[in-house]
Protein backbone atom coordinates (compact mmCIF):
# COMPACT_ATOMS: atom_id res chain seq x y z
CA UNK A 1 0.00 0.00 0.00
CA UNK A 2 1.26 3.29 -0.82
CA UNK A 3 2.17 5.89 1.43
CA UNK A 4 2.49 9.69 1.73
CA UNK A 5 6.39 8.63 1.84
CA UNK A 6 6.23 6.62 -0.68
CA UNK A 7 4.50 9.41 -3.19
CA UNK A 8 7.13 11.45 -2.43
CA UNK A 9 9.86 9.82 -2.95
CA UNK A 10 9.12 8.55 -6.35
CA UNK A 11 10.32 11.82 -7.87
CA UNK A 12 13.35 11.68 -6.08
CA UNK A 13 14.08 8.38 -7.45
CA UNK A 14 13.57 9.17 -10.72
CA UNK A 15 15.51 12.26 -10.71
CA UNK A 16 18.65 10.27 -8.95
CA UNK A 17 18.18 7.44 -11.77
CA UNK A 18 18.22 10.07 -14.39
CA UNK A 19 22.03 11.63 -13.12
CA UNK A 20 23.02 8.60 -12.37
CA UNK A 21 22.97 8.24 -8.43
CA UNK A 22 21.29 5.01 -8.34
CA UNK A 23 21.22 2.50 -10.18
CA UNK A 24 17.89 1.88 -12.64
CA UNK A 25 17.56 -1.33 -11.62
CA UNK A 26 16.46 -0.63 -8.06
CA UNK A 27 12.75 -0.43 -7.85
CA UNK A 28 9.75 -0.51 -5.77
CA UNK A 29 8.10 -3.77 -5.45
CA UNK A 30 4.45 -4.61 -3.85
CA UNK A 31 5.96 -4.79 -0.05
CA UNK A 32 6.58 -1.19 -0.17
CA UNK A 33 10.46 -1.96 -0.18
CA UNK A 34 13.23 -1.19 -2.56
CA UNK A 35 14.59 -4.13 -4.04
CA UNK A 36 17.21 -4.91 -7.29
CA UNK A 37 15.90 -6.39 -10.72
CA UNK A 38 19.25 -8.69 -11.50
CA UNK A 39 17.74 -10.33 -14.08
CA UNK A 40 15.74 -6.95 -15.64
CA UNK A 41 17.39 -6.63 -19.56
CA UNK A 42 16.27 -3.40 -20.09
CA UNK A 43 17.55 -2.12 -17.26
CA UNK A 44 20.56 -2.74 -17.44
CA UNK A 45 20.88 -1.34 -20.75
CA UNK A 46 19.35 2.29 -19.37
CA UNK A 47 21.67 1.60 -17.09
CA UNK A 48 25.16 0.97 -19.94
CA UNK A 49 23.08 3.75 -22.07
CA UNK A 50 23.10 6.75 -19.20
CA UNK A 51 27.00 6.13 -18.21
CA UNK A 52 27.89 6.25 -22.18
CA UNK A 53 25.91 9.35 -22.56
CA UNK A 54 28.09 10.83 -19.62
CA UNK A 55 31.09 9.76 -20.78
CA UNK A 56 30.39 10.86 -24.26
CA UNK A 57 29.44 14.69 -22.57
CA UNK A 58 32.82 14.19 -20.27
CA UNK A 59 34.78 14.08 -23.25
CA UNK A 60 33.28 16.91 -25.56
CA UNK A 61 33.45 19.29 -22.70
CA UNK A 62 37.07 18.06 -21.54
CA UNK A 63 38.22 18.40 -24.87
CA UNK A 64 35.94 21.17 -26.86
CA UNK A 65 38.66 23.72 -25.90
CA UNK A 66 42.20 22.14 -26.75
CA UNK A 67 44.95 22.32 -26.05
CA UNK A 68 43.81 25.41 -23.52
CA UNK A 69 42.72 23.73 -20.29
CA UNK A 70 41.72 25.47 -16.91
CA UNK A 71 41.30 24.80 -13.22
CA UNK A 72 38.35 25.63 -13.83
CA UNK A 73 37.17 22.50 -16.18
CA UNK A 74 39.18 19.76 -13.54
CA UNK A 75 36.92 20.90 -10.53
CA UNK A 76 33.64 20.83 -12.80
CA UNK A 77 34.70 17.12 -14.00
CA UNK A 78 35.99 16.17 -11.16
CA UNK A 79 33.15 17.29 -8.87
CA UNK A 80 30.47 15.61 -11.19
CA UNK A 81 31.83 12.63 -11.34
CA UNK A 82 32.81 12.12 -7.49
CA UNK A 83 29.45 12.78 -6.47
CA UNK A 84 28.32 9.87 -9.22
CA UNK A 85 30.57 7.43 -8.16
CA UNK A 86 30.63 8.27 -4.73
CA UNK A 87 26.81 7.50 -4.57
CA UNK A 88 27.28 4.03 -6.42
CA UNK A 89 29.75 3.43 -4.25
CA UNK A 90 27.03 3.83 -1.24
CA UNK A 91 23.99 2.87 -3.32
CA UNK A 92 23.79 -0.08 -1.08
CA UNK A 93 23.40 2.04 2.11
CA UNK A 94 21.14 4.31 0.31
CA UNK A 95 18.92 1.67 -0.37
CA UNK A 96 19.39 0.68 3.27
CA UNK A 97 18.32 3.75 4.42
CA UNK A 98 15.39 4.14 2.57
CA UNK A 99 14.32 0.51 3.12
CA UNK A 100 14.90 1.83 6.79
CA UNK A 101 12.45 4.66 6.73
CA UNK A 102 9.60 2.62 5.40
CA UNK A 103 9.97 -0.60 7.75
CA UNK A 104 10.31 2.57 10.86
CA UNK A 105 6.95 3.70 9.59
CA UNK A 106 4.98 0.35 10.40
CA UNK A 107 6.14 -0.05 13.73
CA UNK A 108 5.60 3.95 14.48
CA UNK A 109 2.33 4.56 12.57
CA UNK A 110 0.46 2.40 15.28
CA UNK A 111 1.57 4.47 18.20
CA UNK A 112 0.90 7.78 16.60
CA UNK A 113 -2.54 6.72 15.28
CA UNK A 114 -3.19 5.46 19.02
CA UNK A 115 -2.44 8.96 20.67
CA UNK A 116 -3.66 10.98 17.20
CA UNK A 117 0.11 12.40 17.08
CA UNK A 118 -0.38 14.82 13.74
CA UNK A 119 1.74 13.92 10.22
CA UNK A 120 4.30 16.46 9.48
CA UNK A 121 5.52 15.18 6.10
CA UNK A 122 4.93 17.45 3.14
CA UNK A 123 2.32 16.75 1.10
CA UNK A 124 3.04 15.78 -2.93
CA UNK A 125 1.84 18.68 -4.48
CA UNK A 126 3.94 20.85 -1.75
CA UNK A 127 6.96 18.59 -2.77
CA UNK A 128 6.45 19.30 -6.62
CA UNK A 129 5.76 23.05 -5.70
CA UNK A 130 9.49 22.81 -4.47
CA UNK A 131 10.81 20.99 -7.60
CA UNK A 132 9.11 23.51 -9.93
CA UNK A 133 10.27 26.27 -7.75
CA UNK A 134 14.15 24.78 -8.41
CA UNK A 135 13.07 24.38 -12.20
CA UNK A 136 12.02 27.42 -13.17
CA UNK A 137 15.02 29.35 -11.12
CA UNK A 138 17.53 27.24 -13.39
CA UNK A 139 15.83 27.72 -16.26
CA UNK A 140 15.50 31.75 -15.41
CA UNK A 141 19.22 31.68 -14.44
CA UNK A 142 20.30 30.12 -17.93
CA UNK A 143 17.99 31.93 -20.14
CA UNK A 144 19.93 35.48 -17.97
CA UNK A 145 22.86 33.86 -18.73
CA UNK A 146 22.10 33.38 -22.39
CA UNK A 147 20.69 37.19 -22.88
CA UNK A 148 24.16 38.62 -20.89
CA UNK A 149 26.36 36.06 -22.80
CA UNK A 150 24.53 35.53 -25.93
CA UNK A 151 26.01 32.18 -27.93
CA UNK A 152 27.03 32.35 -31.37
CA UNK A 153 25.10 28.88 -32.43
CA UNK A 154 23.20 25.80 -30.61
CA UNK A 155 23.99 22.34 -30.76
CA UNK A 156 25.58 19.51 -29.33
CA UNK A 157 28.41 20.96 -28.13
CA UNK A 158 27.46 23.77 -26.74
CA UNK A 159 24.42 22.15 -24.82
CA UNK A 160 27.13 19.74 -23.33
CA UNK A 161 28.97 23.11 -21.88
CA UNK A 162 26.33 23.86 -20.39
CA UNK A 163 25.60 21.13 -18.69
CA UNK A 164 28.96 21.16 -16.65
CA UNK A 165 29.13 24.97 -16.35
CA UNK A 166 27.18 26.86 -13.53
CA UNK A 167 24.48 26.78 -12.51
CA UNK A 168 25.52 23.15 -12.06
CA UNK A 169 22.60 20.28 -12.40
CA UNK A 170 24.60 18.04 -10.05
CA UNK A 171 23.83 20.80 -7.40
CA UNK A 172 19.93 20.71 -7.88
CA UNK A 173 20.05 16.95 -7.88
CA UNK A 174 22.44 16.79 -4.64
CA UNK A 175 20.44 19.86 -2.56
CA UNK A 176 16.90 18.06 -3.43
CA UNK A 177 17.44 14.52 -2.79
CA UNK A 178 19.88 15.26 0.61
CA UNK A 179 16.81 18.06 2.32
CA UNK A 180 14.32 15.68 0.95
CA UNK A 181 15.66 12.77 3.18
CA UNK A 182 16.58 15.25 5.71
CA UNK A 183 13.23 16.61 6.48
CA UNK A 184 11.95 13.11 6.52
CA UNK A 185 13.95 11.72 9.53
CA UNK A 186 13.34 15.47 11.16
CA UNK A 187 9.79 15.15 11.00
CA UNK A 188 10.09 11.32 12.82
CA UNK A 189 12.03 12.84 15.54
CA UNK A 190 9.05 15.59 15.82
CA UNK A 191 6.52 13.02 16.28
CA UNK A 192 8.56 10.99 18.66
CA UNK A 193 8.95 14.32 21.22
CA UNK A 194 5.76 15.09 20.39
CA UNK A 195 4.46 11.11 21.44
CA UNK A 196 6.20 11.99 25.06
CA UNK A 197 3.98 14.99 25.77
CA UNK A 198 1.34 12.41 25.66
CA UNK A 199 2.66 11.12 28.89
CA UNK A 200 1.00 12.08 32.02
CA UNK A 201 2.41 15.43 34.20
CA UNK A 202 5.60 13.76 36.54
CA UNK A 203 4.71 10.01 35.05
CA UNK A 204 2.56 9.38 37.89
CA UNK A 205 -0.23 6.80 37.14
CA UNK A 206 -3.57 8.42 36.84
CA UNK A 207 -6.22 6.00 38.05
CA UNK A 208 -8.80 5.28 35.09
CA UNK A 209 -6.36 7.06 32.34
CA UNK A 210 -2.63 5.53 32.89
CA UNK A 211 -1.11 2.41 34.67
CA UNK A 212 2.03 2.28 35.61
CA UNK A 213 2.83 -0.66 33.25
CA UNK A 214 1.00 1.19 30.15
CA UNK A 215 3.52 4.11 31.25
CA UNK A 216 6.45 1.19 30.73
CA UNK A 217 5.48 0.31 27.48
CA UNK A 218 5.20 3.33 26.18
CA UNK A 219 8.59 4.54 27.47
CA UNK A 220 10.24 1.65 26.29
CA UNK A 221 8.72 2.01 23.04
CA UNK A 222 9.42 5.13 23.01
CA UNK A 223 12.95 4.38 23.78
CA UNK A 224 13.29 1.69 21.05
CA UNK A 225 11.84 3.95 18.22
CA UNK A 226 14.69 6.67 19.34
CA UNK A 227 17.24 4.20 18.86
CA UNK A 228 16.51 2.97 15.62
CA UNK A 229 16.22 6.42 14.54
CA UNK A 230 19.59 7.47 15.66
CA UNK A 231 21.03 4.48 13.50
CA UNK A 232 18.91 5.87 10.54
CA UNK A 233 21.01 9.38 10.52
CA UNK A 234 23.88 6.70 11.05
CA UNK A 235 22.55 5.18 7.93
CA UNK A 236 22.53 8.57 6.01
CA UNK A 237 25.70 9.37 6.94
CA UNK A 238 26.68 5.92 5.23
CA UNK A 239 24.85 6.23 2.15
CA UNK A 240 24.93 10.16 1.51
CA UNK A 241 28.01 10.69 3.31
CA UNK A 242 31.01 10.57 0.38
CA UNK A 243 28.73 12.30 -1.46
CA UNK A 244 28.20 15.23 0.64
CA UNK A 245 32.17 15.25 1.16
CA UNK A 246 32.78 15.58 -2.67
CA UNK A 247 29.66 17.99 -2.96
CA UNK A 248 30.92 20.09 -0.08
CA UNK A 249 34.43 19.89 -0.75
CA UNK A 250 34.72 21.18 -4.67
CA UNK A 251 31.42 23.63 -4.11
CA UNK A 252 34.35 25.54 -1.57
CA UNK A 253 37.35 25.05 -4.22
CA UNK A 254 34.74 26.60 -7.01
CA UNK A 255 33.62 29.50 -4.34
CA UNK A 256 37.18 30.34 -3.67
CA UNK A 257 38.80 30.48 -6.47
CA UNK A 258 35.25 32.19 -8.36
CA UNK A 259 35.20 35.09 -5.75
CA UNK A 260 39.08 35.61 -6.00
CA UNK A 261 39.00 36.57 -9.57
CA UNK A 262 36.06 38.50 -8.93
CA UNK A 263 37.91 40.34 -5.95
CA UNK A 264 41.16 40.56 -7.58
CA UNK A 265 40.23 41.04 -11.81
CA UNK A 266 36.65 42.20 -11.57
CA UNK A 267 36.95 39.99 -14.78
CA UNK A 268 34.61 37.39 -15.84
CA UNK A 269 34.30 36.97 -19.78
CA UNK A 270 35.94 40.03 -20.19
CA UNK A 271 33.86 42.43 -18.30
CA UNK A 272 34.22 46.00 -18.36
CA UNK A 273 32.98 48.69 -15.34
CA UNK A 274 30.15 49.34 -18.31
CA UNK A 275 29.02 45.44 -18.41
CA UNK A 276 29.45 44.37 -14.57
CA UNK A 277 26.42 42.60 -14.82
CA UNK A 278 27.80 39.82 -15.84
CA UNK A 279 30.51 39.72 -12.37
CA UNK A 280 26.81 40.23 -10.98
CA UNK A 281 25.38 36.86 -12.53
CA UNK A 282 29.20 34.87 -11.52
CA UNK A 283 28.65 36.43 -7.78
CA UNK A 284 24.38 35.03 -8.33
CA UNK A 285 26.03 31.78 -9.07
CA UNK A 286 28.04 31.78 -6.15
CA UNK A 287 25.97 32.86 -3.93
CA UNK A 288 23.14 29.66 -5.22
CA UNK A 289 26.11 27.43 -4.03
CA UNK A 290 26.06 28.79 -0.71
CA UNK A 291 22.69 28.75 -0.73
CA UNK A 292 22.68 25.12 -1.61
CA UNK A 293 25.26 23.79 0.89
CA UNK A 294 23.50 26.17 3.51
CA UNK A 295 20.20 24.12 2.92
CA UNK A 296 21.37 21.18 3.61
CA UNK A 297 23.14 22.12 7.13
CA UNK A 298 19.94 23.56 8.37
CA UNK A 299 18.14 20.16 7.68
CA UNK A 300 20.59 18.93 9.60
CA UNK A 301 21.23 20.75 12.36
CA UNK A 302 17.45 21.22 12.97
CA UNK A 303 17.62 16.81 13.36
CA UNK A 304 20.10 17.25 15.89
CA UNK A 305 18.20 19.65 17.39
CA UNK A 306 14.87 17.57 17.97
CA UNK A 307 17.17 14.41 18.80
CA UNK A 308 18.61 16.28 21.63
CA UNK A 309 15.58 17.42 22.83
CA UNK A 310 14.93 14.19 24.48
CA UNK A 311 17.06 14.36 27.36
CA UNK A 312 15.18 17.84 28.59
CA UNK A 313 11.83 15.73 28.83
CA UNK A 314 13.92 13.20 30.85
CA UNK A 315 15.77 14.91 32.73
CA UNK A 316 12.63 17.16 33.69
CA UNK A 317 11.65 14.09 35.75
CA UNK A 318 12.66 13.24 39.32
CA UNK A 319 14.16 9.60 39.25
CA UNK A 320 14.16 8.77 42.55
CA UNK A 321 10.05 9.44 43.06
CA UNK A 322 9.25 7.38 39.80
CA UNK A 323 8.18 3.55 39.78
CA UNK A 324 11.50 1.18 40.26
CA UNK A 325 10.20 0.01 36.09
CA UNK A 326 10.05 3.85 35.22
CA UNK A 327 12.83 5.16 36.75
CA UNK A 328 14.86 1.33 35.00
CA UNK A 329 13.49 3.16 31.91
CA UNK A 330 14.37 6.31 31.84
CA UNK A 331 18.03 5.57 33.07
CA UNK A 332 18.32 3.24 29.74
CA UNK A 333 17.15 6.07 27.92
CA UNK A 334 19.48 8.22 29.17
CA UNK A 335 22.25 5.81 28.69
CA UNK A 336 21.19 5.11 24.81
CA UNK A 337 20.71 8.94 23.93
CA UNK A 338 24.81 9.53 25.86
CA UNK A 339 25.73 6.82 23.35
CA UNK A 340 23.94 7.62 20.11
CA UNK A 341 25.13 11.56 20.43
CA UNK A 342 28.17 11.00 18.59
CA UNK A 343 26.39 9.37 15.56
CA UNK A 344 26.27 12.91 13.85
CA UNK A 345 25.09 13.51 10.25
CA UNK A 346 28.49 14.33 8.75
CA UNK A 347 30.12 13.99 5.82
CA UNK A 348 31.67 10.40 5.73
CA UNK A 349 32.67 11.15 9.36
CA UNK A 350 35.67 14.02 7.81
CA UNK A 351 33.68 17.22 9.50
CA UNK A 352 29.87 17.34 11.14
CA UNK A 353 26.98 18.51 8.99
CA UNK A 354 25.88 21.33 11.38
CA UNK A 355 25.66 25.08 12.00
CA UNK A 356 29.63 25.26 13.22
CA UNK A 357 30.64 24.41 9.53
CA UNK A 358 29.03 27.59 8.25
CA UNK A 359 31.38 29.30 10.84
CA UNK A 360 34.17 27.08 9.21
CA UNK A 361 33.64 27.77 5.85
CA UNK A 362 33.10 31.80 5.89
CA UNK A 363 35.99 32.31 7.97
CA UNK A 364 38.22 29.52 5.52
CA UNK A 365 36.91 31.28 2.40
CA UNK A 366 37.50 35.11 3.65
CA UNK A 367 41.27 33.37 4.69
CA UNK A 368 41.79 31.59 1.69
CA UNK A 369 40.49 34.70 -0.61
CA UNK A 370 42.79 37.48 1.51
CA UNK A 371 46.09 34.96 1.18
CA UNK A 372 45.33 34.62 -2.53
CA UNK A 373 44.93 38.41 -2.86
CA UNK A 374 48.21 38.61 -0.84
CA UNK A 375 50.53 36.75 -2.69
CA UNK A 376 48.96 38.24 -6.06
CA UNK A 377 52.54 38.99 -7.36
CA UNK A 378 53.90 35.42 -6.91
CA UNK A 379 54.53 32.68 -9.80
CA UNK A 380 51.68 30.43 -9.46
CA UNK A 381 49.45 32.92 -9.10
CA UNK A 382 50.01 35.14 -11.55
CA UNK A 383 50.42 31.48 -13.62
CA UNK A 384 46.67 31.39 -12.66
CA UNK A 385 45.63 35.33 -13.61
CA UNK A 386 47.31 34.53 -17.14
CA UNK A 387 45.24 31.10 -17.83
CA UNK A 388 41.84 32.31 -16.52
CA UNK A 389 42.23 35.75 -18.94
CA UNK A 390 43.96 33.51 -21.70
CA UNK A 391 40.75 30.75 -21.14
CA UNK A 392 38.21 33.07 -20.83
CA UNK A 393 38.90 34.68 -24.23
CA UNK A 394 39.40 31.29 -25.99
CA UNK A 395 36.14 30.64 -24.82
CA UNK A 396 34.30 33.76 -25.85
CA UNK A 397 35.77 33.48 -28.95
CA UNK A 398 34.41 29.44 -29.51
CA UNK A 399 30.72 29.82 -28.32
CA UNK A 400 29.55 33.50 -27.33
CA UNK A 401 29.23 36.78 -29.31
CA UNK A 402 31.91 39.04 -29.08
CA UNK A 403 30.86 42.98 -29.71
CA UNK A 404 32.90 44.68 -32.09
CA UNK A 405 34.47 47.71 -29.44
Amino acid sequence: MATVFHNNLRPILILSKCIGLIDNAYTLEPNGLLFRKIDSTYNIFLEIARMIVLLVCTHIYFHQLEPVFHLFQYINIVKFWNIIIAARVSTIWIIKFINSIIEFDRKFTPLTTTFSIPQYSLKGKNWYKIYISFILYFIGLKILQAYFFPMKTVNITSFVFSLFTPPYVMDYVVTITSCFFLQNLYVRFKSLNDLWKCLPPGLVAVPGQWTNIEIVVLVENMRLMHTELCKLSKKFTQGYGPLLLGFYTFSFISMLIGEYMIIHDRTIFRADPENDYRIVISILVHLQIFTFMMSIIIFASSIDEKRMKMISYLRSYQISNLHPDIKRQIKMFLQQISANKYDQISAFGFFDINLFLVTSILVLLTTGISTMIQMKDHPIMLQLNNQTNFFLKKLELKFYQVECE
